[in-house]
């Protein structure tokens, strides 16, 4: 018996672009998505302790990755993962520096001559 192509037939019709009853998400007049930077208002004692969290994160991941078989997929997930938030800790780290050198003091230039 040869192979009949009668199951797919071509469609006439457009295509749903979303379920019945609701209009794609173009027309509804969607805001565009914001292309500038958003700004956080998180002060340093937040981040502080957001540092603390990951700190803590971190030192689960590595223990968890201490007891997973070598070579598995569990463990380069976590070393993934440890990699990951050693860097936002230095992102973070790098964010919250304070100059330790003291600012030179303001002085007037010696009169000229």
């Amino acid at each position: 018996m040869p192979f009949q192509d009668t199951y797919f037939e071509p469609k006439t019709s457009a295509p749903h672009l979303a379920a019945d009853g609701y209009e794609p998400q173009e027309q509804v007049g969607a805001p565009p998505p914001k292309t500038s930077a958003q700004l956080t208002q998180q002060t340093a004692g937040e981040l502080e302790t957001m540092m603390l969290f990951l700190r803590r994160a971190r030192d689960r991941a590595v223990v968890i990755r201490e007891n997973a078989p070598a070579g598995s997929y569990l463990e380069s997930v976590l070393h993934r993962t440890i990699l990951g938030i050693d860097q936002e800790l230095a992102q973070l780290n790098y964010l919250l520096t304070r100059s330790d050198l003291q600012k030179p003091s303001p002085t007037r230039m010696r009169p000229a001559i």
